[in-house]
This record gives structure tokens, sequence and C-alpha cells, in this order.
């Protein structure tokens, strides 16, 4: 999903750049153009870093349930060593 829109937006900035060139004051289509290319090219960026977010979200969510995780494997591990003490005496 990143990927395609991280080449979307390098496409749009192309067709951005050949129009540009184009561009002409009173030509209203190639105006027209521009603008349309412009907005999705925003559209697309603001895509993009909403699931660059998202997936940093992801990221610290996923390190805050592994050290949970890891918290209760170490308890589990403690109450085994005691148990394991008490039973031997």
């Amino acid at each position: 999903m990143k990927q395609e829109l991280e080449l979307e937006i390098q496409q749009l900035k192309g067709s951005l750049s050949v129009l540009k060139h184009m561009e002409d004051d009173e030509d209203v289509e190639i105006l027209k153009k521009v603008d349309n290319l412009q907005k999705d090219l925003r559209d697309k960026q603001q895509s993009l870093q909403d699931i660059d977010a998202l997936n940093q979200a992801l990221i610290v969510k996923e390190r805050e349930s592994n050290d949970e995780l890891q918290e209760a494997r170490q308890a589990l591990v403690d109450v085994s060593v005691l148990l394991s003490t008490i039973s031997s005496c």
C-alpha cells in the first residue's frame, strides 16, 4: 500500500512537471489539469502521512504488548521457581 502511494506520488509529480512546462496562461484546460494533479498529489501525500502515522502507532503498541508479555513470562518463571523451592522443602 505504501509503495503504491509512493509510486503514485512520483507519477503525479512527473505529470505536474510536464504540464508546467506546457502551461500557458491562456490555456484553461491545462491549468485545470495542473490544479487537479496538485490536489491529487496533496491527497496522496496526506494518505502516505496517515499510513506512516498508523504504522508508528502499531509499532508502539507491539512494543508495549511485547513488554507486557515478557513481564508476565518472568512472573510465571518466578512463581515456578518459588513452587519448586517450596515443594523440595
